[in-house]
C-alpha cells in the first residue's frame, strides 16, 4: 500500500475584506524530496508571483483541495459559531476525504487538546497539529501556498468588481484603511467586508466605521 502525506493550512484569517480559504495538500511520500526543494521558504516570505510559480510545480505531483468561505458567509456563520470552529469544521471535511495519509495541520487553537476536541466534534480523529506547521512541514507549506494563491485571485476579482484597488484587505494596509474611510468605496465594499471580525473590535477598526 502506498504511503501519502497531507497538510492543511488557511489564508485570510486576519483580513477585514475578502474570503477565508482553507486548503489541503496531498501527495505520495515518495515525492517528499521534490516537496522539500520547492517549499524551502515560509510562504509569507514569497511574492505572489513566486507562490504562483511554485504552485504550478507542486501541482505536477500534489493534489490540492480547498474551501473558500466568503465574507458574507463568515458573517452568517460567526453569528452562531466561533472562527476556530468554522476552520475546524472545514479542515475536518477536507481531512475526511483523505485515504492512507498522515495529516498535519497548522493549528489555529492555542492548545492542542482544545483543537483535537473541535476536530473530533466534526468527525476527524486521525491527524497531528502544531503551531506554525507551515514553517516546519513542507506539505503544510504547500497547502499554505495554494491557499494564498486562491485568496489573492479572489481579491483581484473583487477589485475588478468594485472598480478600484483597496490593497490586500488587511487592516494594516493603508490602502485598505483609506478605502474603508471613503463613504463611496465603503458602500461598494460592504458585500465583501467581515462585519463580525474581531479586528473590527479594536480601536482602530471602530474608528474606521464611525459615522456609518
Amino acid at each position: 500500500m502506498e504511503s501519502y502525506i497531507a497538510g492543511t493550512d488557511e489564508a485570510g484569517r486576519g483580513p477585514v475584506i475578502g474570503p477565508l480559504v482553507v486548503c489541503c495538500a496531498y501527495c505520495k511520500r515518495e515525492h517528499e524530496k521534490k516537496l522539500n526543494q520547492l517549499c524551502k521558504k515560509d510562504s509569507k516570505q514569497l511574492s505572489p508571483s513566486q507562490r504562483e510559480s511554485i504552485l504550478a510545480e507542486l501541482k505536477k505531483f500534489c493534489e490540492f483541495k480547498w474551501v473558500e468561505i466568503s465574507a458574507a458567509d463568515l458573517n452568517g456563520l460567526m453569528s452562531r459559531m466561533s472562527l476556530n470552529d468554522i476552520e475546524a469544521k472545514v479542515m475536518a471535511a477536507l481531512g475526511s476525504k483523505l485515504k492512507n495519509a498522515e495529516l498535519m495541520i497548522d493549528m489555529p487553537d492555542r492548545y492542542g487538546r482544545t483543537f483535537r476536541k473541535r476536530m473530533e466534534k466534526f468527525g476527524c480523529t486521525k491527524f497531528e497539529a502544531e503551531h506554525k506547521a507551515d514553517e516546519k512541514y513542507p506539505i503544510v507549506a504547500a497547502a499554505s501556498i495554494c491557499a494564498k494563491v486562491v485568496r489573492d485571485e479572489k481579491i483581484e476579482k473583487i477589485k475588478a468588481q468594485v472598480g478600484f484597488d483597496f490593497g490586500s484587505g488587511y487592516p494594516s494596509d493603508e490602502r485598505t484603511r483609506d478605502a474603508l474611510r471613503n463613504r463611496d468605496s465603503l458602500a461598494k465594499l460592504k458585500p465583501f467586508i467581515r462585519t463580525k471580525w474581531k479586528t473590527l473590535e479594536t480601536v482602530t477598526q471602530k474608528k474606521l466605521f464611525e459615522g456609518e
